[in-house]
């Protein structure tokens, strides 16, 4: 028989994260790394990997318009950069504040208000215009500064395969092909970066998470936030937590990336030889749907639930404009509501129970999400009531030697908690045991 090669990887356990990998080849090389976006929720967490391993990372440059509030690590340094100003000023700074840059996690992102009327990405052409200038300014400052990293890695998302549209191809695979009829910021980005590697001889990475769960006190648009305080509020209001989607929504499989995740696969994909200039999908590696969770949302706020409502006639059906949608063929996406998280924030008794919540547990937020309910509470109404799939294959990954995996479940908890602590929703005490009853609602 012809021999086979064989490989030998060790992974380890932290908390409720599971096959993280270990890096004995790099221990010790205390490597100089730059994280854009470093207030948003995919930069906080990519900062937040990294400083747990000072032996590896000896500098941490954090860029970001505004300076956190929150002290990371003694190996964090923080840069207030700007993006959008020229590259020629944003390459004098890089030049005066750091001196070598062995890596960059690019994870600015700049959300564009949604055209009147019209759902949050509806303004395609200003959300490519503004974000393309965001990855060119700095690729054009990193060149003119003369500080090229060994891998440049940018995160996209899912929203590369146009699952925002309409009904994609699944599972999504990073070969699939660009969803051309409409415009997508991430294609743009992806030709300039590629580009621009090979002009400077350095690797790169792209990398496409699903739907991100984090808590970070900057960061509005996030569905945690948002499941967390209609949770908070029906609790408030001696509710039912109620499901606005209909059956095909309850039982679609949604994967989910939890932000901690996405921070340690960042590291693993710039320091893994076998990774370089690959596009790797990024989730928790835990199958996910909203039927299944919404019993255990109820139960950790010691509310009852209600599934989908089985009255057709109560149901407004909304048909996506893109035809044919992102597969390629078949009729247009639809979905189906009986009512929606965006209006539910509108009520005045969800409004005057959030000020009583607020005023009762001190809650601060940067920004109110009911003076702006599109950003969370419209976020919620599209990740939530589409009723097709999103299955992320992470094969790929697997093949290069990734085994990361958290509990979608255990990871949305976590981050309640968290969001918790940074007084952004009320506390509340989490049930040593979650008995779940999925029959009879």
């Amino acid at each position: 028989m012809p021999s086979q090669d064989r490989t030998t990887e060790t992974v380890f356990s932290k908390d409720i994260f599971h096959g993280l990998p270990t890096f004995p080849d790099v221990e010790g090389k205390r490597y100089s790394a730059v994280v854009t976006g470093a207030n948003g929720i995919t930069g906080t967490y990519i900062v937040r990997a990294l400083a747990e391993a000072p032996e590896r990372w000896g500098t941490i440059y954090a860029l970001s318009r505004k300076r956190p509030k929150d002290h990371v690590a003694d190996n964090v340094k923080h840069l207030s950069i700007d993006f959008l100003s020229p590259p020629e000023d944003i390459a004098r700074q890089l030049k005066e504040l750091i001196s070598k840059i062995d890596y960059v996690f690019f994870a600015s992102y700049v959300q564009i208000p949604p055209k009147a009327g019209q759902g949050l990405w509806s303004d395609n052409e200003e959300m490519e215009r503004v974000n393309v200038l965001l990855l060119s300014n700095f690729l054009s400052a990193l060149k003119l500064a003369d500080r090229i990293p060994k891998r440049f890695l940018l995160q996209t998302g899912a929203k590369h395969y146009g699952l925002h549209l309409g009904p994609p191809l699944t599972p999504l695979e990073e070969s699939d092909p660009r969803f051309l009829a409409k415009p997508n910021f991430y294609f743009p980005q992806e030709d300039l970066l590629w580009k621009w590697a090979a002009e400077n001889n350095t690797e790169w990475n792209v990398t496409r998470p699903g739907f991100i769960i984090g808590a970070v006190r900057e960061a509005a648009m996030s569905i945690a936030l948002g499941l967390s305080l209609y949770a908070a509020i029906q609790k408030e209001l001696k509710q039912n937590l109620e499901f606005p989607g209909d059956l095909d929504a309850w039982d679609a499989e949604k994967h989910l990336s939890s932000a901690q995740i996405l921070g340690y696969h960042s590291e693993w994909t710039v320091l893994s030889p076998a990774a370089a200039n690959q596009i790797l999908n990024i989730v928790d590696n835990s199958p996910f749907t909203y039927g299944k969770f919404w019993p255990v949302l109820a139960a950790i706020y010691g509310i009852p639930y209600t599934g989908p409502e089985l009255d057709d006639l109560k149901y407004q059906t909304i048909v996506m404009p893109t035809n044919p949608p992102p597969r390629g063929f078949g009729p247009p996406g639809k979905f189906r509501l009986s009512w929606s998280f965006e209006a539910w924030a509108q009520k005045p008794e969800v409004r005057n129970a959030w000020a009583a919540l607020k005023k009762r547990h001190g809650l601060v937020l940067t920004q109110d999400p009911f003076e702006n309910p599109k950003d969370v509470f419209g976020l919620l109404d599209g990740e939530i009531l589409g009723p097709w799939g999103r299955s992320n294959s992470i094969n790929k990954n697997r093949k290069l030697g990734w085994h990361g995996f958290v509990d979608s479940h255990d990871s949305l908890i976590k981050v309640f908690e968290e969001l918790a602590d940074l007084k952004m929703i009320p506390t509340f005490k989490r049930p040593e045991t979650i008995e779940l009853h999925y029959h009879g609602y």
